[in-house]
């Protein structure tokens, strides 16, 4: 069958499955970490610690926002504010090993449902899909210096 006659079916069941994944994700951490909390603690994860101005730029939240989520964080012991050693001024957020626990745990919680979505795929599929999402992930990169 010819890719035109197939694209729409795939886009179809790629935004199904996207959808009802992310919903169970979010259902997971939204008990834990309400809000832009989980994309923070994500972020610091990642990233290291970060001034909550890069957290608001890179999450595209406002300044309070990001204020608003981290004190509640820091409240419940899964970040800390540091101070930078050379301008005591500079304060940035960095994840605690309890929030970088409770965020593993979460992850494997989601990981467990991942693997029964995707259980009957064979390991000759599932490295095919690794191939695609790697390809596809390359030309996000690439498209998206387009919009930068």
């Amino acid at each position: 069958m010819h890719k035109d006659n197939l694209f729409p079916e795939f886009e179809k069941l790629f935004w199904q499955v996207s959808r009802e994944m992310g919903y169970l994700w979010k259902k997971i951490y939204e008990q834990t970490f309400p809000g832009s909390q989980s994309h923070i603690l994500f972020l610091l994860v990642r990233s290291g610690p970060k001034k909550m101005s890069e957290l608001a730029e890179v999450l595209h939240l406002t300044p309070g926002a990001i204020t608003t989520a981290s004190d509640r964080l820091i409240e419940h012991g899964y970040i800390a504010r540091i101070r930078d050693e050379q301008d005591r001024r500079v304060v940035y957020l960095e994840i605690t090993d309890k929030g970088k626990s409770t965020l593993s745990e979460l992850q494997n919680e989601g990981r467990k449902i991942m693997k029964l979505v995707f259980r009957d795929i064979s390991n000759a599929d599932l490295e095919m899909m690794n191939a695609i999402f790697q390809l596809a992930t390359h030309n996000l990169k690439r498209i998206g210096k387009d919009f930068d």
